[in-house]
């Protein structure tokens, strides 16, 4: 018996050196593209352990003021990922191909929530910042805006994953729209339904963080005048609320869904 070669492809060899070569090419294309001052970056090097040296203490005296902006945020978050699902449970009730009223309103609303889904959320951000201005109601709508685009994606495709033949039986009967959607639909792929919001509660905090980092509210504001003053025992003590905060998040939302799949 002939020796068979896995790679039948006589140029695979050279093909595979003209890829590698490429992607060698590119980088350093980039590299040069982005002028980077590597000798400034080494000559700062030591500065390094003193900034570390400052991140390792904190300032207690600021927890009182922390944990209130924390409750901003968790506020806001939750206040946001409420109003986005309701907003998103009509939207995608009437963007799914086995609810909509119609074909074309289906694939508009899909168009528009991947229009919202596309844009960066820090022009989002920039628009809300522009229009009403900083604080909690900015804040508050910017939530709505990004977890709108992505709940009313999530529910959509969970709505669409129950099929045409309930929706059917149910327009047979003479049901209204309303009960399909709720007492036929919805109540069959309620755990999906329930598993998405419990991740969209993750990332309407972190959204809510986020927002404040820029400077808009919440405990990411309070973070953002720590990081201007250059007040590292602040900045440490922020930071440090905001990782416990999220792993109890987490914590929170992974009992959940794993209470939700039991079920």
């Amino acid at each position: 018996m002939k020796n068979l070669s896995i790679h039948q492809d006589p140029f695979y060899t050279l093909k595979r050196i003209g890829l590698v070569s490429g992607l060698v090419l590119l980088f350093l294309f980039s590299l040069n593209w982005l002028q980077l001052y590597f000798g400034k970056f080494a000559s700062r090097l030591g500065n390094v352990p003193k900034v570390v040296a400052g991140f390792l203490h904190l300032d207690l005296s600021l927890m009182p003021k922390i944990l209130e902006q924390l409750l901003v945020s968790l506020a806001l978050g939750i206040s946001g990922l409420i109003l986005a699902i309701l907003l998103s449970f009509i939207l995608a009730a009437m963007a799914a191909e086995n609810t909509a009223f119609s074909a074309r309103l289906s694939a508009f609303l899909k168009g528009f929530t991947a229009v919202i889904r596309a844009i960066p959320s820090m022009v989002w951000i920039l628009m809300v910042v522009a229009s009403i201005g900083f604080g909690n109601t900015g804040a508050l709508l910017g939530i709505i805006i990004l977890m709108t685009g992505f709940l009313t994606k999530a529910f959509t495709e969970a709505f669409e994953s129950d099929g045409k033949q309930r929706v059917e039986a149910l327009r047979a009967c003479g049901a209204r729209w309303i009960n399909i959607v709720i007492q036929g639909v919805a109540s069959s792929v309620l755990p999906s339904l329930l598993t998405w919001i419990t991740i969209g509660l993750e990332s309407s905090i972190t959204i809510s963080i986020s927002l404040g980092v820029l400077g808009i509210s919440g405990i990411g504001a309070l973070l953002n005048k720590q990081i201007m003053k250059f007040y590292y025992p602040g900045i440490s003590t922020v930071i440090l609320v905001i990782f416990l905060t999220m792993i109890l998040v987490e914590f929170c939302t992974i009992r959940l869904k794993r209470r939700l799949h039991a079920r």
